[in-house]
């Protein structure tokens, strides 16, 4: 099983050529950290499987973490 994880916050404009450079993964998992555009809708709306989570104070390393927790173990 292949599933790629992501993190993003207002990435609307690069949602539809990122999602069309994922077909071959069996599953699209990702982290938004808080957009206010419609990045979760668009995400969504071509199946990847999305949580929302906003980090204050912002490290990488804890969204990261948070985002790897988020893939499935199998």
């Amino acid at each position: 099983k292949i599933v790629v994880y992501a993190i993003c916050k207002n990435e609307a404009g690069f949602v539809p050529r990122w999602m069309d450079s994922m077909t071959e993964a069996d599953q699209v998992v990702v982290l938004d950290t808080g957009s206010t555009d419609n990045t979760v809708e668009l995400l969504e709306a071509r199946g990847a499987l999305v949580f929302q989570q906003t980090f204050t104070p912002w490290r990488f390393d804890t969204a990261r973490n948070r985002s790897l927790e988020l893939v499935p173990e199998d």
